[in-house]
């Protein structure tokens, strides 16, 4: 998938009346999302992508979550979208997910063959630092839409680079 496509496809929702489910995820995940993307990006070797990634998990799915990964010298994105494909033992059929879930994929501007392992959308960043805040707002439209995630889901975050969330995320009391 080329720029246009991932970065145009958080655009249609975030531009028209979202559903509520949706604003209120991106109430609470944003800064959390975008915290660990901001640190993954300025961490490491920037020539090597070994570790520069985000994996957000969907707990109450049996396999839902987007990873995304900063590629060549950090100018390109690639996001990955859980296919089921490595959840199901060899031998045991496919685990697929529902014809509603691929459309929500399509339209995200991901490839919907999962006949070789997960979804995938790659983008060349044309800006340094890229908007965090949009990359942040595709992977929480992706696990709303295709996952179920809500603001009330207990997400989980796998990132090397930033393996616990910084004090500029934690609501004032």
């Amino acid at each position: 998938m080329g720029v246009a496509v991932i970065l145009a496809a958080t655009a249609p929702a975030l531009a028209e009346e979202m559903p509520a489910s949706l604003r209120e995820l991106l109430i609470e995940y944003r800064c959390p999302v975008v915290d660990r993307l901001e640190r993954v990006y300025e961490a490491g070797d920037h020539a090597k992508h070994a570790d520069r990634f985000l994996a957000v998990t969907v707990p109450e799915h049996p396999f839902g979550y987007v990873q995304c990964m900063f590629l060549e010298k950090r100018t390109v994105i690639l996001c990955e979208a859980s296919s089921g494909y490595y959840a199901t033992p060899q031998g045991v059929p496919r685990v697929r997910l529902p014809a509603e879930a691929i459309t929500a994929l399509a339209e995200l501007g991901f490839d919907t063959d999962d006949s070789k392992g997960n979804f995938q959308a790659t983008a060349t960043l044309s800006k340094t630092p890229p908007d965090f805040n949009y990359l942040a707002d595709f992977i929480l439209e992706t696990l709303h839409a295709v996952y179920g995630a809500r603001a009330t889901s207990k997400l989980r975050f796998n990132a090397p680079f930033a393996p616990r969330a910084t004090s500029q995320c934690v609501p004032v009391s």
